[in-house]
């Protein structure tokens, strides 16, 4: 599952590179989860910020832990039920990121934390839908799709990229097989990663020192000789 990502510009680099209005409610995050309130680009307001909450929270009870299937939706889910298909040609976004937390298992009970990015560190974008919800804030959820060569080793999934000319299609197309088509095209390879600390799973945390390079260490911070 991808459950945290990095947004580290600051405002007004954000609108520049976006070129989206940039509200003083942004602030640069190292760690973004699930639950949090963060901005994306929906398609109906695509010339500013907005600031949804990740997961469909409308399906969420505080009493358990929020099932990956409320935060990352499969491309397969897309294309095999009629919800999220209809969702598809009226309720896109766009997740504007610079990078994101991988765990790789490497035994039973050893996860190691990798941060993923591209060599020039730039903002990219993941594709999503989002929704609005009667009781709360409106929320998002992240497409992913089969993951590339690069993540295979990681995870079997890998968040929807879409490059600059695919973004603004992704707005402004509103053809269901045109959109499916482009969530179906080949994903970058130009990723690059690092170990972190295993301090990304306090979703609290939000300080600059999370995407630092840190020896392997597993999700309760034990040192690994594992890679």
């Amino acid at each position: 599952m991808y459950d945290r990502y990095t947004l580290t510009l600051k405002n007004d680099e954000l609108a520049l590179t976006l070129g989206v209005e940039v509200s003083g409610e942004y602030e640069p995050m190292y760690n973004a989860a699930p639950t949090k309130k963060l901005p994306i680009v929906t398609s109906s307001q695509n010339q500013k910020l907005s600031f949804f909450y990740w997961g469909l929270m409308a399906n969420w009870s505080n009493n358990k832990a929020m099932s990956p299937k409320l935060f990352n939706l499969p491309i397969q889910s897309i294309q095999t039920k009629a919800n999220y298909k209809r969702k598809l040609t009226t309720h896109r976004c766009l997740i504007p990121i610079d990078g994101f937390y991988v765990w790789k298992q490497v035994a039973k009970k050893k996860q190691i934390p990798y941060y993923f990015y591209f060599t020039d560190r730039r903002v990219f974008t993941v594709a999503g839908l989002w929704e609005e919800n009667e009781d709360s804030d409106a929320s998002f959820i992240m497409i992913t799709k089969p993951a590339n060569q690069i993540l295979s080793d990681f995870y079997d999934s890998m968040p929807a990229i879409l490059d600059a000319s695919k973004s603004r299609k992704w707005l402004e197309m509103d053809e269901i097989d045109d959109l499916e088509e482009l969530l179906s095209d080949e994903q970058s390879t130009e990723l690059n990663s690092y170990t972190v600390s295993p301090k990304i799973r306090d979703i609290d945390m939000n300080d600059v020192s999370l995407i630092d390079q840190a020896p392997a260490s597993d999700q309760h911070g034990n040192y690994t000789l594992f890679t």
